[in-house]
């Protein structure tokens, strides 16, 4: 991924969070669908054989309870706040966590994946890992 589309990328994300801050939202959103990579991972990975793995500490020590959940992050993730911006559910739910049902995915879930991603370098990456890996 080139420094200009990086740059270009974090423009757009911080413009759009600082509109969600200044502007109040006044049409009703009923779900939060998320797709994505490690960014916005909410503990997918946690369910499936990979490499990319975040259940083990340090992540997760500023989350409730201190708890590792699978977010490549030591608290909420961005879509855990949008969520909550728009008066849904404080953190939204991986898709592929046992604890979590077909009713609460109703207000929303997330389908990222760590290790996916739009630069075909990171997918090369993590098949000479994996080849070198035994499960």
């Amino acid at each position: 991924m080139s420094k200009t589309y990086k740059l270009i990328l974090c423009h757009t994300f911080l413009s759009l969070v600082s509109t969600l801050l200044l502007f109040p939202v006044s049409a009703k959103v009923p779900a939060v669908i998320v797709f994505g990579d490690s960014s916005v991972d909410t503990g997918n990975n946690n369910g499936i054989k990979t490499l990319l793995k975040s259940d083990f500490s340090p992540y997760g020590r500023d989350f409730e309870g201190g708890r590792p959940t699978g977010r490549f992050c030591n608290g909420r993730v961005p879509s855990d706040f949008f969520s909550e911006y728009f008066g849904l559910k404080k953190t939204v739910p991986a898709y592929l966590d046992p604890n979590y049902g077909i009713s609460d995915f109703a207000t929303g879930v997330v389908f990222a994946s760590a290790g996916t991603g739009y630069d075909n370098t990171t997918a090369a990456v993590l098949v000479n890992l994996w080849l070198g890996y035994t499960f």
